[in-house]
């Protein structure tokens, strides 16, 4: 067997793993993680909705935020859209870089260009973001905003939602007793912020400051606040961790040897698989319920009872399907750029809002383009 054909078949099995626990979980957990979605008012005699094609295509929104109190604690780390392809017993797996520039819907009939991960947050705001529609507002707005955006770039309507604070599902980590993590390179982070040190004036005057922030670029910025960072350094091989260290390690993005959001979410793919490895090595009947109970107040999604029973009912199917990855990356169709205030974004090569490349990419049969995760 090739490599590429054991990373496959490795990567399709952790992520059907990771599907089916999270849907037995949710199941089991429903009252505490799914959230109702606000509607408009609709008119009282409305015509019965057609039972759907239970073979037809559907997708869900997965994604993963930092957590903490600290503010941006809700912007997505993770975005991964899954399409599940019944008839075609397939599933895409569409990666979607966190710093993809975006028309997000903040208010009725009004629109603003952020990045992508600031979808979620700002549709759980609705203390700031007041006027938005009444679909992106309550505990649903948030993954509804998303799939509204998400939609536009994929070139399809994203049926669900599903999200998990990632601190809180390290968290777990420590239940199963801490996990063997095979870090790939060597390196160091000058700049992990230090979650109680966000606001620290690390001594300077209210005067320097203004002064700074009139004349220092947004990126360059955190680099005359030393205090608010801590430096990580991680050697490459096999390390024992523990959640907080784990943590720490899927988070930073500020090294020179393994920054960047998409050298990120490769090591948050390590550490799933070495959280799956450890459950495998354990007898782990003992630690699901206190693993179950340590993630109910971390995940949160759209998918009703029924259809968490129908997941659930076909769940032996999925683990027969094919997995494809769909990675969009500035190494395919987007390339870098900056925003009117010096933000490092991505746009599409074909111009800002153009998804045409992208969504032709996505409704081909196979991935020509990195069809194999990494």
């Amino acid at each position: 067997m090739t490599r590429k054909k054991i990373i496959l078949i490795t990567t399709a099995a952790l992520f059907l793993c990771i599907l089916i626990f999270f849907t037995v979980f949710a199941f089991l957990k429903y009252k505490q993680v799914v959230v109702k979605v606000n509607k408009d008012a609709t008119p009282a005699n409305i015509s019965p909705t057609p039972t759907p094609d239970p073979d037809r295509p559907f997708s869900i929104l997965l994604m993963g935020y930092g957590g903490g109190v600290h503010e941006g604690g809700t912007l997505t780390d993770s975005i991964i859209v899954a399409l599940f392809i019944p008839k075609e017993k397939k599933i895409k797996l569409i990666s979607i870089p966190r710093d993809l520039w975006v028309p997000i819907p903040i208010a009725v009939g009004e629109t603003k260009m952020l990045k992508v991960n600031e979808a979620y947050s700002i549709g759980l705001d609705d203390k700031k973001y007041r006027d938005k529609e009444t679909q992106f507002t309550g505990k649903a707005g948030g993954g509804q905003m998303a799939k509204s955006v998400l939609s536009q770039v994929v070139g399809f309507s994203i049926d669900n939602f599903a999200t998990i604070n990632f601190s809180g599902f390290l968290k777990t980590i420590d239940t199963l007793g801490g996990i063997e993590v095979n870090v790939q390179k060597t390196f160091d982070d000058f700049l992990y912020p230090i979650e109680e040190k966000t606001t620290d004036t690390c001594g300077k005057s209210d005067e320097e400051i203004t002064a700074l922030t009139a004349t220092v670029s947004a990126g360059k910025l955190e680099e005359y606040f030393e205090c608010r960072y801590e430096h990580l350094h991680f050697d490459k091989g096999l390390q024992t961790m523990d959640s907080a260290t784990a943590l720490k390690f899927v988070r930073s993005r500020h090294s020179q040897e393994d920054g960047g959001d998409f050298n990120r979410s490769a090591r948050q793919k390590i550490v799933i698989e070495a959280v799956k490895k450890k459950i495998i090595s354990l007898n782990f009947v003992p630690k699901i319920i206190p693993l179950i109970n340590s993630l109910a107040g971390n995940l949160t999604t759209d998918i009703d009872l029924n259809k968490m029973e129908e997941l659930l009912s076909r769940s032996d199917e999925y683990q027969t399907y094919k997995i494809e990855s769909f990675p969009i990356t500035d190494q395919n169709f987007l390339m870098n750029s900056k925003s009117s205030i010096g933000q490092f974004i991505l746009i599409p090569k074909l111009g800002e809002n153009n998804w045409t490349d992208i969504q032709k990419f996505i409704s081909q049969p196979t991935a020509t383009s990195s069809a194999s995760i990494e």
